[in-house]
């Protein structure tokens, strides 16, 4: 079986962190309290509270990454003939909880919605484009995105989303000149990052270095290491990867997405001391995490001991895994029974 990419997966799977809520009290508590007013004020014919009571519930759902609730909450608010204005708002609102929960054709309609109110609507056109990227229709998100340029031509948003479509579609020299034409409208380190990558795919390590030492000066040191520690795990230098993520942890110790890298890239140097170390803290902080477990049963595999890499996958089946671990993981199980 072809050797899983560990290395994607990880990036693939790093999401910002949630939002802390907008109101005081308990996830369950605020809810409870909330509906309740809703409740009464919809009993006593207070429509405009009904409505206010109704969209700080949903942003509560949003914050607490309850997307599904949150869109249904905005369905409600869409539902009541609110202003056109409001309804703009609230269908691209409910785009967005949409997309979050990866309901991608859900999230097309209801900005298409939008822009059936307001044609020239640059979020309603944005997060259009965005979406149809999500969902892997690449000629429509060009399309939009490039609507959003004749929309706002200073604006680099749309050149860095187009440059990201041609980039997955592997047209890199198209990619790197729509970066480009962002950069100049915005000097954004992730914008830098991206060219970066984008160079590093196209086999360009030196001017991937280059493009990071820009992005430097704006950039915390430690996400500068892990970027380059990625830049050199890409062509095959795993020990100067190590190097660049040990100096990124000693800059920032909360990136446990590096200790996690680390304790692979470790063992593929064969380091097993020093990958068994790193996992040992990230099971006993992370005991529930399907993505530790999961990598720990590839390095196991790896090492030749099936028996131990079996229990460590049967461990991820049961926690519940994201599609992406859940996919690699069937793929280990069903390896590991052909071999038994």
């Amino acid at each position: 079986m072809k050797k899983f990419d560990l290395w994607l997966i990880l990036l693939s799977l790093a999401v910002p962190a949630g939002a802390a809520p907008l109101v005081a009290g308990t996830a369950e508590e605020v809810v409870t309290r909330l509906q309740r007013s809703i409740d009464r004020a919809s009993e006593k014919g207070q429509f405009r509270q009904v409505q206010t009571l109704r969209l700080e519930l949903a942003q509560h759902y949003t914050a607490s990454g309850a997307f599904a609730l949150s869109a249904r909450q905005y369905e409600l608010l869409l539902a009541s003939r609110p202003s056109k204005r409001d309804r703009v708002e609230h269908s691209i609102a409910l785009g967005k909880m949409r997309d979050a929960d990866r309901n991608y054709s859900g999230a097309i309609a209801a900005y298409q919605d939008a822009l059936h109110d307001d044609p020239k609507s640059w979020d309603g056109n944005l997060y259009l484009a965005k979406a149809y990227d999500h969902a892997e229709l690449n000629s429509k998100s060009i399309e939009v995105y490039k609507r959003c340029i004749a929309l706002k031509p200073s604006q680099a948003e749309p050149y860095r989303g187009i440059a990201n479509v041609y980039r997955q579609l592997g047209f890199l020299s198209k990619a790197i000149q729509n970066y480009q034409k962002s950069l100049a409208l915005e000097k954004k380190p992730e914008i830098y990052l991206e060219l970066s990558d984008t160079y590093a795919r196209q086999g360009d390590i030196q001017r991937a270095r280059e493009i990071l030492q820009e992005a430097k000066a704006g950039l915390p040191r430690a996400e500068y290491d892990v970027r380059l520690g990625h830049l050199y795990a890409r062509h095959g230098a795993m020990k100067k990867a190590c190097r660049a993520w040990e100096e990124a942890l000693d800059q920032d110790t909360r990136r446990d997405d590096v200790r996690l890298q680390l304790a692979l890239a470790y063992d593929q140097l064969s380091r097993p001391a020093d990958s068994d170390r790193v996992f040992r803290r990230l099971l006993a902080d992370y005991p529930r995490s399907p993505l530790v477990h999961f990598s720990r049963a590839w390095v196991l595999y790896a090492r030749g001991d099936r028996e131990g890499a079996r229990q460590e996958v049967i461990q991820v089946e049961q926690l519940g895994p994201t599609a992406v671990v859940k996919h690699y993981n069937e793929k280990l199980l069903a390896l590991l029974k052909s071999l038994s």
